[in-house]
């Protein structure tokens, strides 16, 4: 079976161009310490100056999520995020 990990979270769009080279980085500290890429993405559209931006992780080991919080703990990047990261767990339906 395998898992996919979905990470959305805010930015503040007047924040969003200094922020992305930040994101770039963090993807990368991602992949070196778990060895699984990550694909960038966002919403087209901004909602109260905000726009939403996700962490795309395919066929993720068991652990990783945890390996994920505890590089984000560390990360220092709280702070250009407005509220919390929601992370969430999907399975392939035909893998089931």
């Amino acid at each position: 079976m395998s898992d996919h990990l979905f990470v959305y979270f805010r930015i503040r769009e007047h924040e969003a161009a200094d922020a992305l080279p930040l994101w770039h980085r963090w993807m990368e500290t991602v992949a070196e310490a778990t060895g699984v890429g990550g694909t960038l993405m966002r919403r087209p559209q901004t909602r109260s100056g905000l726009q939403t931006w996700m962490e795309y992780y395919g066929d993720v080991p068991p652990a990783f999520d945890a390996t994920l919080a505890g590089l984000w703990r560390q990360s220092n990047l709280q702070s250009w995020i407005e509220g919390e990261r929601q992370v969430e767990h999907f399975v392939d339906l035909d893998k089931l």
